[in-house]
């Protein structure tokens, strides 16, 4: 009877020593989380499209339309008769100031009669009743001559055309034709002849600018950039047109610069389909060009299970001697927690064995590509079971241990992943070529959901759209 209650005591003892060298705290219970993490907002972006004209034809034509001779005449009865002519000696355009300026100088002669008095007593018509004086400037002598200098200022309307404004800024003689013996200066009446020409010709001068117009290549951007495009493990990138605007053109070196902006809204999904493109809108006037950055918001999920079998890599085996207790990992598992923070269940053994429950939130270190663990702390089932029966797992070399072992380093991933996208923007889209750099890809937000964590990432690019 004796040996039989011996026996029984062994078995108790071993079973008490057993429990007391186990540690099995109850596992912690998930809160408020999700199945989903919150929808990915589109973002609106600006693509910016210099366009270039060279003025260089327009000024040709110009030319061709200012017309090699100007004549006229007047001839009252009395006072002073006269008949002129003007030639076009140069003609120049140029862009100064934000202007075109076009600059004319021409020649001239001019035949002048003087009649002192007429009258009709004698004849249907009045007849000069005195001897006819005729003078001349520029016949049998070198010819006075006149520049005549035009601006205009140009605009451009919600249509995508030019508007203009071309006035005479200058009109002066360089060697007046004065006729001393009358004290009478003739360049005037020739200004005042010119200047009827000028007027047609400035008319003529806007209604050749308002010819130059933005349209069709705002059109073919309209509707090239209405794009999908693919890039491998990621998805399609779509680009969606909401409105264009253009800045305020300036002229320099005898060309038209300006820039085309393309304000669409740009997501990323798993689905090729592109929307249906609206009409080409009315264009609006800005000052300036917006930077040509564009930004795309993603989600990457990461499974608790693959999050699990990395820890568990990085931590299995290692081992940690707290003065005569050893402590080494065996096993990872990671799962949810709430809406912040992730669970850690570490099997372990050695001077006990068992289950530790922890906590962390998860970070994303974006300087250094690194996905790693901040605040980690013993849940507070584990923390209340650990302070009855062993206080020598709360060591700082535990820590440190599981603080090293639960980083990820997508850095590599990262840099392929940005070399990835740089392929599939380069490329030829009707008359534009477009072409992509991407700077950064930052991790934003983390969201914990019931079966996998999703990384929120920003991506930044410079896209450049030349044609």
């Amino acid at each position: 009877m004796r040996i039989l209650q011996l026996k029984f005591g062994i078995i108790a003892l071993l079973a008490l020593v057993c429990s007391c060298r186990s540690i099995q705290p109850e596992a912690p219970v998930n809160e408020n989380l999700a199945e989903t993490p919150p929808p990915v907002n589109s973002l609106t972006n600006n693509i910016v499209v210099p366009v270039e004209i060279n003025l260089s034809g327009y000024f040709k034509q110009a030319n061709k339309t200012v017309p090699e001779i100007t004549s006229g005449s007047d001839r009252p009865c009395s006072g002073i008769r006269y008949e002129f002519q003007f030639q076009k000696d140069s003609f120049g355009i140029s862009t100064v100031n934000n202007q075109l300026l076009a600059e004319l100088v021409g020649s001239y002669w001019i035949k002048m009669e003087y009649c002192a008095g007429c009258t009709d007593m004698f004849s249907a018509k009045p007849v000069c009743v005195s001897p006819l004086v005729p003078f001349s400037c520029g016949i049998g002598e070198p010819m006075p001559s006149l520049k005549i200098r035009f601006a205009t200022d140009l605009h451009i309307n919600e249509n995508y055309a030019l508007e203009s404004k071309t006035s005479v800024q200058e009109l002066k003689p360089l060697n007046p034709c004065e006729v001393t013996f009358f004290r009478f200066d003739a360049t005037g009446e020739v200004i005042k002849e010119v200047r009827k020409t000028l007027k047609k010709q400035c008319e003529e001068t806007d209604k050749q600018l308002s010819s130059i117009t933005f349209k069709n290549e705002a059109a073919e951007l309209w509707k090239n950039m209405n794009q999908t495009m693919l890039v491998p493990y990621l998805g399609y990138i779509h680009f969606e047109p909401l409105s264009l605007s253009l800045v305020k053109p300036r002229l320099a070196n005898n060309k038209l610069y300006t820039t085309l902006v393309l304000n669409c809204k740009t997501y990323l999904n798993q689905n090729a389909t592109k929307t249906m493109l609206p009409e080409l809108p009315k264009l609006s006037i800005i000052s300036r060009a917006p930077k040509d950055t564009f930004e795309l918001l993603t989600d990457f999920e990461l499974n608790y299970d693959s999050i699990s079998q990395l820890f568990t890599t990085q931590v299995k085996g290692k081992s940690v001697q707290i003065k005569k207790n050893h402590f080494e990992f065996e096993s990872v598992k990671v799962s949810g927690l709430d809406q912040k923070r992730i669970s850690l269940a570490i099997q372990f053994k050695g001077t006990k064995k068992g289950t530790l429950y922890l906590a962390g939130t998860p970070v994303f270190d974006n300087e250094n590509g690194i996905l790693k663990l901040d605040n980690l702390t013993y849940d507070l089932k584990t923390k209340s079971l650990l302070i009855k029966s062993a206080k020598w797992l709360f060591s700082d070399r535990i820590y440190t241990e599981l603080q090293k072992a639960t980083q990820i380093d997508f850095a590599k991933d990262l840099d392929e992943l940005k070399k990835s996208i740089d392929q599939n923007l380069q490329q030829k889209n009707g008359d534009f070529y477009i072409s992509g750099k991407t700077h950064d890809i930052n991790v934003i937000h983390i969201f914990p959901t019931i079966e996998k964590l999703y990384l929120r990432t920003c991506l930044k690019a410079q896209l450049n759209v030349k044609q």
